[in-house]
């Protein structure tokens, strides 16, 4: 069965693929044994000016979205990009709650910490699925730091709960995912996801994140090529 998920994973159709197979009994209940979340995430609404879809149909949009952006890599990072935002938002339902806000004049829906509710749930389900140390690792780091953007602005705010963007924070999530392995790359796969979940959000709130994404690329392209450059003239 897990062969039947990474395909679909990597189709370039996911949605029509998924609902295809999940009407298929007998991989609808190998699924459910090991992910029951996903129906929790099929029927949870998503009641954000955020959002346009339910989150599990966020959740397949957002596959398909990565598979968009990264034809150009090796099947097994593929694989790891698509299981992250398999994975991303899979515990929206258990951080679900209903509270006012003065921003849009009336109640919406929320999801606090559900990067951490999503991690653990990706810990628990990816042995299951057979991934190596090092590929479940990474999912699990991509998966807890896909919202960062969130809290990164272009220009300061003055809200203590943000990092305004500079090189210096392009430096600092790169030393923090050199624990990792090669922080850069990983910076550059979680910009993608960033994206990718972004394009599975509501178009029209979804402006400025493509900016800053846009911005955090050429920042990590400027820090990549001048890391060379130093790397060229030690050599010298």
């Amino acid at each position: 069965m897990r062969e039947i998920l990474d395909k679909l994973l990597l189709n370039d159709n996911v949605v029509d693929e998924f609902y295809k197979n999940y009407n298929n009994p007998e991989f609808k209940k190998w699924l459910l044994g090991i992910l029951p979340e996903i129906e929790d995430c099929r029927n949870t609404k998503q009641d954000n000016p955020w959002h346009i879809y339910n989150c599990l149909d966020h959740i397949l949009h957002a596959v398909e979205n990565i598979n968009k952006l990264d034809k150009d890599y090796d099947e097994n990072t593929r694989l790891i990009l698509a299981y992250t935002m398999f994975f991303h938002d899979i515990g929206k339902p258990k951080c679900f709650i209903r509270r006012y806000s003065n921003l849009y004049k009336r109640e919406i829906d929320r999801f606090f910490n559900h990067n951490l509710e999503s991690e653990k749930i990706a810990s628990r389900v990816l042995p299951s699925l057979n991934f190596d140390k090092k590929q479940q690792e990474i999912i699990r780091l991509l998966t807890k730091e896909h919202d960062i953007f969130m809290f990164i602005t272009l220009k300061d705010d003055y809200n203590k709960y943000h990092k305004t963007l500079s090189d210096k924070l392009i430096e600092d999530y790169i030393e923090k995912y050199n624990d990792y392995g090669d922080g850069a790359h990983l910076l550059k796969l979680l910009l993608m996801v960033g994206r990718a979940d972004s394009m599975a959000q509501n178009p029209e709130m979804t402006k400025g994140s493509f900016e800053l994404l846009d911005a955090m690329d050429t920042m990590l392209e400027n820090y990549e090529k001048n890391k060379l450059l130093d790397n060229q003239e030690n050599e010298n």
